[in-house]
């Protein structure tokens, strides 16, 4: 947080202006600290979200008029529109907001983008990887951290020759974007468009917003990263068995509800979403919820089952606005962020 609100905030961090040394500085240590949480030979740090990031792609691998094949937003896809940047929609075949691998058929296209919203289970990769002759990029900006605690699956060893995601969700840093790959050719493509590029012309990112940058570096230097995202997952795991017990129906309970830090609900959720928001407890207008953020400010199963245990309260109509506030205020007190 200081970082962030730090002088950074109005500087520059490139060789071409005067008096960047630190900035530069700061950036090569994120960047460097980026390749080794991920394993990963390239790392751009500079995007300023997850958006930027699939733009970078699609610009980098296709051109007006080629088809992208990615996930339909009626199945959890990201609700990019391909068409507002002059590029045609293939859908993958879904199942339980999964790629469906019996499904999948071959199809000649430049650029395979999987990109979820809803990622409860991995998707099969290696069966896209052996269907497709294409670049194959996988948006992990929800379970990015899961990644980077090898609590999920591996993208870059399963087949994606691009990883992309926004470090603001199931890792625990500040809203921005970031792109890694092990193939020098396809880093060698993405350059352009993500780094400052004062002879051929500025591509997607100007300025890549240094103070962010180093809030991401913080993040990177202090966390532990395994034993954070297999408590996020136990947490969600948790959390949908309470509810479920509770009355309220989560999907999924066959497959132990999730592998990732969401669940979803299973019924219409508009007018209980309303409900939770004015007892101040946030879940998505669709159902979907995510113990990320829980969990980085210290919750735990016991803390999972009290809040299943409000969320059924409101659900029986009663108020447990002022529980709710206490217990949050509790938990961002214990690290420095008083709410």
């Amino acid at each position: 947080m200081n970082a962030l609100a730090s002088d950074l905030a109005g500087r520059y961090g490139d060789g071409w202006y005067g008096g960047s040394k630190y900035a530069i500085e700061i950036y090569e240590k994120v960047e460097k600290l980026a390749r080794k949480i991920f394993n990963t030979k390239h790392a751009f740090i500079t995007p300023i979200s997850g958006n930027i990031c699939d733009l970078a792609i699609i610009f980098s691998f296709t051109r007006a008029g080629d088809e992208i094949v990615s996930i339909p937003k009626e199945h959890g896809g990201y609700p990019l529109s391909f068409k507002k940047f002059e590029r045609r929609f293939y859908p993958l075949p879904m199942k339980d907001y999964v790629i469906d691998e019996e499904k999948i058929e071959e199809r000649k296209v430049p650029l395979v983008l999987i990109a979820s919203s809803i990622i409860l289970f991995p998707h099969p990769l290696r069966r896209i990887a052996k269907k497709f002759d294409s670049v194959i990029a996988y948006d992990a900006s929800h379970v990015l951290g899961l990644i980077a605690g090898g609590q999920f699956q591996q993208p870059l060893k399963e087949g994606a020759n691009i990883m992309i995601g926004s470090p603001h969700k199931s890792f625990p840093g500040p809203q921005g974007g970031i792109v890694l790959t092990n193939d020098d050719e396809i880093a060698e493509k993405l350059a352009p468009y993500l780094l400052f590029d004062y002879e051929q012309g500025i591509g997607l990112i100007d300025n890549p917003h240094l103070n962010r940058i180093a809030c991401l570096g913080i993040v990177m230097e202090g966390m532990n990263g395994k034993h954070h995202a297999k408590q996020i997952v136990r947490n969600a795991k948790y959390l949908a068995k309470c509810l479920d017990e509770l009355g309220i129906a989560v999907k999924y309970a066959e497959k132990g509800y999730t592998e990732s830090h969401q669940i979803l609900l299973d019924f219409e959720a508009f007018n209980y979403f309303k409900k939770l928001e004015e007892n101040n407890i946030f879940i998505d207008c669709i159902g979907r919820m995510g113990v990320a953020e829980a969990t980085y400010i210290g919750m735990k199963e016991k803390e999972m089952e009290k809040i299943a245990h409000m969320m059924a309260d409101v659900y029986k109509g009663k108020n447990v606005k002022e529980e709710a506030s206490k217990m949050a205020r509790e938990f961002y007190m214990s690290i420095g962020n008083i709410i």
